[in-house]
């Protein structure tokens, strides 16, 4: 492992390979402490701000039955009540392969009574989950970034080393002169 990062102690390593030992070191610190530090703090902040959402959306969202009062196609004439105990009348939407009029269907709606949408289906971990995943994709990204035109550059000075050292070194051990 230390002899892939270029930490290995071969005496034929040149200064471009012990920069590059370096620079894999500096980089792989950087990922580690960048990366869950980040990660940590979004995945944080998106479960608080989720579990914030879910929890006014418990609030302020409530499922009531309705009676339809005639065939939906799509949306329906329906009476329910409100979280309050009021009656309401209104247009609802329900499946009109299996509802009829008469029928009894669940919907959505807000502190007032009148039809919403449903609460989404989420869950903080997961959605946590996902941004922190997201955001040490993110980091590894940008290291990548830094990481391969650093090694290109590297590369280039290594094969001009190496040109001048076999200009200076083959003709001793070649034939054509």
């Amino acid at each position: 492992m230390a002899a892939r990062l270029c930490w290995g102690r071969n005496p034929l390593r040149r200064r471009e390979d012990r920069l590059e030992g370096w620079l894999n070191a500096v980089l792989l610190l950087a990922f580690l402490l960048i990366g869950s530090t980040l990660a940590a703090h979004l995945s944080r902040s998106t479960y608080r701000e989720q579990t914030r959402v879910v929890a006014w959306e418990r609030q302020h969202r409530f499922e009531v039955w309705a009676m339809l009062l005639e065939t939906p196609t799509p949306a329906a004439k329906a009476r329910w009540k409100a979280p309050d105990g009021t009656p309401r009348v209104g247009r609802v939407i329900a499946d009109p392969a299996t509802s009829v009029a008469g029928t009894w269907v669940t919907v959505w709606v807000d502190e007032n009574g009148a039809p919403a949408s449903p609460p989404l289906r989420r869950s903080p971990v997961t959605s946590a989950a996902g941004v922190a995943i997201a955001a040490i994709i993110l980091v590894a990204v940008g290291i990548l970034l830094v990481w391969l035109p650093c090694r290109l550059l590297l590369n280039r000075f290594r094969l001009r080393a190496w040109q001048a050292e076999w200009l200076r070194v083959g003709p001793r051990w070649s034939r054509y002169r």
